[in-house]
């Protein structure tokens, strides 16, 4: 069965079925084969299918099969083993009687001032997001360091502007795994021997300036081999590698990697947009083409992570008052936030301290979708 608009039932109302709309009133119980797709206000939500939309209630119990994606205000809450629950969610406060969305802002904002979070998104003091606990970049992250600590020669990161890429880069180069040493290198290198010649400095070799490249190469070859004599391996981070001759990618590859089968010196990460690889010479998009797990994306956050990413942002910035901060950002608007930016970090950025510095003009306790 399926029903499509608002369903209103003053006692207990069982869905085995579909529906797509609005409910309010008593109990609601979804069962495992129910799913449910809209706004939800009634006194108690019992939950053993799929639920995706806010809820509001007094009581709400996520069962072992259960599902639940979205927003939820509740002032009890049941989750069992083996639920899935992946939402905004305010607990333990008391639901106003009567609650609708929408409902008189005035008076609802957080006893807490904005002119005290006004840097949170700006930069040298928000967050990096890949701090965020279980977010999808942090396990990016990670995965970068197994396939690190595994040795593979040669990882390739994509992202569009503003993904993050260079975050990323400094990250690792700021936190490496235990017995690395990230070196790295942005656009502007525009021949082998330049290349060469930015990995000595780097490296501290020196009068490597006055060397010819196969006499520097040498000499690389040696402090990096001194290096791993101490345990020490040493990773080269090419960050807007994209900006870079394919032939330049291609030589620091050969000459600098064992990816292919050439003498091991250092392992290579290449940070780029998808002009990268359009631009990748044959022989370095052949090693990819065999090792697929050594491509990593950096993709548009998702709703989760961009929710967790803001209101991380504004607990920083409260030093101390944490709680208090979730108030400013409301789930609409972050879900606004998340459409306009299309999950772009640098745009997440940009737009959540626009509507934060306009919410503090207007006098505002609490950042509406409409300061965006």
């Amino acid at each position: 069965m399926v029903v499509k608009g608002v369903v209103e039932c003053r006692g207990r109302l069982v869905l085995a079925g579909v529906l797509e709309g609005s409910v309010t009133g008593g109990v609601l119980e979804i069962t495992e084969t129910g799913r449910l797709t809209g706004e939800v206000h009634n006194d108690e939500v019992e939950c053993a299918g799929h639920l995706q939309g806010d809820i509001v209630t007094a009581s709400f119990i996520l069962r072992p099969t259960g599902c639940h994606v979205g927003k939820a205000e509740t002032r009890r809450l049941t989750v069992d083993p083996g639920a899935i629950l992946d939402c905004v969610l305010q607990s333990g406060s008391e639901v106003p009687e009567g609650r609708q969305a929408g409902a008189d802002r005035e008076g609802s904002g957080p006893k807490f001032e904005l002119s005290q979070v006004l840097a949170a998104f700006q930069e040298g003091f928000r967050p990096c997001c890949m701090d965020i606990p279980w977010s999808a970049r942090l396990e990016l992250f990670n995965q970068v360091l197994v396939l690190l600590q595994k040795g593979k020669p040669l990882i390739k990161v994509i992202g569009e502007t503003g993904s993050g890429k260079t975050v990323l880069a400094e990250k690792l180069r700021r936190n490496p795994p235990a017995g690395y040493e990230c070196l790295r290198l942005a656009a502007g290198i525009d021949s082998l021997a330049g290349l060469f010649q930015a990995l000595a400095a780097a490296l501290a070799v020196a009068g490597a300036e006055s060397l010819a490249q196969i006499d520097l190469l040498v000499r690389l070859k040696t402090a990096l081999d001194d290096r791993r004599g101490r345990g020490q391996r040493v990773v080269l981070l090419l960050d807007e590698a994209e900006a870079m001759d394919p032939a330049v990618v291609e030589g620091a590859v050969r000459f600098l990697t064992k990816a292919f089968d050439g003498e091991e010196m250092l392992q290579l990460v290449l940070f780029g947009t998808r002009e990268l690889e359009t631009n990748m010479a044959p022989a370095v998009a052949e090693y990819f083409a065999d090792e697929t797990n050594c491509q990593l994306r950096l993709a548009p956050l998702a709703v989760k992570d961009t929710a967790d990413y803001l209101r991380f942002c504004l607990q920083l910035a409260a030093a101390g008052n944490g709680s208090a901060s979730l108030a400013f950002l409301p789930y609409e608007t972050i879900r606004t936030l998340h459409v306009l930016s299309r999950g772009n970090i640098a745009q997440i950025n940009r737009l959540a301290d626009q509507a934060l510095q306009k919410a503090h003009a207007a006098g505002a306790q609490v950042i509406y979708p409409d300061f965006l």
